[in-house]
């Protein structure tokens, strides 16, 4: 079966060429976000799972699959047209992973409890205003259909015992995120807040999480700056590095 794009999504090629994205052409469209968050995941490269919530068009499934082959991958995501774009990302780049369109707020009719070594997610990132329409790009970024809390409870829920969580979020709602975590018995244990320049205020802050982990110990990180030149969107030579970083992964698989 060929796999393609619709008429109203393209077929974008990332990571030189390695692996090709087809995303919507005014819909939801990833960005830098989502290269931060997999690269800042670290974990064995052994026999596990891993689980993406709302995992969109898949690009993070995509680029964990080019560093860890001996990884188990799913992903979740309730939007029809996001879910067909994964299910055909998967497959034109024959990544090994199972996808599952469902609600992350009813994980429990998708998963068992206590499924997973590894919960990633990039989710909706703000609250969402009285007049926004429920289509494909407000859903990914308002919380419409599922909020912070929803997140992190799902997450609770499929995590082993020591199980890790990573997660991206907006710097502005960082004691926010922690109180949640704590309730549902994950422990913040790594943070590194993401700068878009080296002028500016930190924008977002990437999080690891250990469920059931002890308090203490954590462990922050050196910032993370986005743009030599956010004018003109150079990154800098870190950012670069995490792409050329996952061109070798593919490179050497």
């Amino acid at each position: 079966m060929e796999i393609k794009p619709k008429e109203k999504e393209t077929l974008t090629p990332f990571i030189r060429g390695r692996i090709q994205v087809i995303q919507s052409k005014d819909g939801y469209r990833f960005n830098i976000d989502s290269v931060l968050l997999a690269s800042f995941v670290n974990i064995p490269d052994r026999p596990s799972s891993l689980v993406d919530l709302g995992t969109g068009s898949g690009i993070i499934l995509l680029l964990l699959s080019l560093r860890y082959k001996n990884v188990s991958f799913y992903g979740v995501e309730l939007q029809e047209s996001l879910f067909s774009q994964a299910w055909r990302n998967i497959k034109l780049n024959n990544i090994n992973a199972q996808l599952f369109k469902g609600d992350i707020r009813e994980i429990k009719r998708i998963f068992r409890p206590e499924s997973f070594d590894y919960v990633v997610f990039n989710p909706p990132y703000h609250l969402p205003p009285p007049e926004v329409k429920a289509d494909e790009k407000s859903m990914a970024r308002y919380e419409i259909e599922g909020s912070i809390k929803d997140f992190i409870k799902a997450s609770s829920y499929l995590l082993k015992p020591q199980g890790r969580l990573f997660l991206i979020f907006p710097s502005s709602r960082l004691s926010e995120v922690v109180s949640l975590l704590k309730e549902k018995n994950i422990q913040p244990k790594r943070y590194r807040f993401v700068h878009p320049s080296v002028e500016e205020p930190s924008s977002h802050f990437l999080l690891e999480g250990v469920k059931g982990g002890r308090s203490g110990g954590e462990k922050v990180e050196k910032p993370l700056v986005v743009y030599d030149n956010p004018d003109k969107k150079l990154y800098t030579p870190e950012v670069e590095f995490l792409l050329e970083k996952f061109s070798e992964g593919a490179e050497n698989g």
